[in-house]
């Protein structure tokens, strides 16, 4: 029920190496607004230094919502009510938890925002994203979002209403946008590039 206001211009650490990967979750019931400017962007990266860092040093910035999903009851063996589910990646609990029945709930609002060296491991088969939105409502603003070097997606959403547009994509390890649980939402303007000479992890 809280809501975290980054300033533009912050830089927000990720730490490798820890069990689990260190992550920003924006609960359901939280926001968060991360109003960076062009000239002052917020960005979110490994704490290991220039040079050092790799794709999957940390877990990302994962936003959750109320807003609708496609998902049954007891999906996947998880105890979860109808339209309702555990963000992929961590540990099934109610903060983890998204979905609901209001299209236009807010999860807060990113602009001018990077996220670099995101996309831990957390299971085989079970990576976080550079940006994760789930159930996130037409409230939500997403504009001038830059992914890059990420080990699994570069933006991935999990149903939801949002819209989001000016998205650029880099250098990652797996899709530059994915969507998947009955997303509904818009994405307008996109720019997805990769490395040539890039052979994979």
């Amino acid at each position: 029920n809280a809501t975290l206001t980054i300033e533009p211009g912050t830089i927000v650490i990720g730490q490798p190496g820890s069990e689990p990967p260190s992550v920003l979750v924006v609960t359901r019931n939280g926001k968060m607004v991360a109003e960076g400017t062009r000239s002052r962007p917020i960005i979110m990266t490994s704490a290991l230094n220039p040079g050092d860092r790799s794709r999957g040093d940390w877990g990302g910035l994962i936003m959750l919502g109320k807003a609708p999903i496609n998902v049954g009851a007891n999906t996947s063996g998880k105890n979860n009510s109808s339209g309702e589910f555990y963000i992929e990646g961590l540990p099934a609990s109610e903060d983890t938890k998204y979905g609901g029945d209001d299209p236009e709930h807010s999860c807060g609002s990113l602009r001018y925002v990077r996220v670099e060296y995101a996309g831990s491991i957390f299971a085989p088969n079970n990576e976080s994203n550079s940006f994760t939105f789930g159930g996130c409502g037409t409230k939500t603003k997403a504009d001038f979002l830059h992914a890059t070097y990420g080990l699994d997606d570069s933006f991935e959403w999990f149903g939801g209403t949002m819209n989001a547009s000016h998205l650029v994509g880099g250098l990652g390890a797996d899709d530059y946008v994915d969507f998947q649980l009955g997303f509904t939402g818009k994405i307008q303007y996109g720019i997805f590039y990769q490395d040539a000479d890039y052979k994979g992890n």
